[in-house]
Formats: structure tokens, sequence, C-alpha cells
């Protein structure tokens, strides 16, 4: 029992530690994408899907300068360039049905998720769960992982059981 305990409290340990690491990378990429111009952040509202996280960083003039996306069910996600929206109007990109089709689509949802963000930053409807810091740990990529996959082995074993 406390051998299990133990590995239990190493595993929590070496999660927060690599989450540290991902949030340091996150902050790194946020930063060097702020010094171009706004930035936008667009991310996957589902739970139960690889987290996917996007920034968009903006000239003066709502030009999308530079897009990175961060895509992954592990904490060793990491953020991977996006050029092919460079030079485009960020407002003409996602309200374009032709353009965004053919998109993958958690990219798709975080470019939309961007500019729900955005248009409520400029109707002053930005709430405080939209600036939420709060991290609950069953949120935690790892923990939804592992969440779903004892959901699938529960199903596979009522389906056998049956």
């Amino acid at each position: 029992m406390l051998i299990i305990i133990l590995i239990i409290f190493v595993a929590f340990i070496l999660q927060a530690g690599l989450g540290f690491l991902q949030l340091q990378n996150f902050t790194h990429h946020y930063q060097t994408l702020r010094r171009q111009g706004r930035v936008l952040i667009g991310r996957n509202p589902k739970r139960f899907q690889a987290g996917t996280l996007l920034l968009v960083a903006l000239d003066q003039d709502g030009v999308i300068r530079a897009c990175q996306l961060m895509k992954g069910v592990t904490i060793f996600a990491r953020f991977q360039t996006i050029t092919r929206f460079n030079g485009q109007r960020f407002i003409e990109l996602v309200t374009d049905y032709k353009q965004l089709a053919p998109e993958p689509r958690l990219l798709r949802q975080c470019l939309l998720n961007a500019y729900q963000t955005l248009i409520k930053y400029h109707s002053g409807q930005l709430n405080e769960h939209d600036f939420s810091d709060q991290t609950n740990f069953f949120d935690l990529p790892l923990v939804t992982y592992a969440r779903i996959r004892l959901q699938r082995v529960g199903h596979y074993l009522k389906k056998v059981g049956s």
C-alpha cells in the first residue's frame, strides 16, 4: 500500500515538474510573438480531445504576423509554427468558410475561439472565466488521458460481460 502511495506521489511531482516546463515553453513563445504585436490566444474548448492552443500575433491593422499551434494529449506537446496564414487579415481568415474548411478541425476550433475572444474584448464582454488562471487537477492532460482510457476499458468490459 505504501509503495502505491509513493508511486502516485512521484507521478504527481513528475507531472507538476513537466507541466512547469510546458508553461515555460508557452511563456517563451508568447513573449516572442508579443514582440511582433498583439497576441490572440485560441484554445480548443473540448475536454475529451487532444489539447490544442493557438497563438496568433497581429499587427496594428489586424494582419497575421506569426502563428503557432500546440497540439497534443501529453505535457510533451510543443509549439509548431504555421506560416500559411502569415500576411492575411485575421478577421477575413476566420469569416471565410472556404479558407477554413480544409484546415484540421482542432485548428479551426482554435481560430474561431480566438475570434470569439477578440469579439468579446472589443464589445467589453470578457468575464472572469476568460481570464481564469486556475487549473483543475482533473483537467490536466495526463489525468484526462487516463480517464479516457479507463472509460474505454469500462465500456469494453461491459460489452464482454453482456
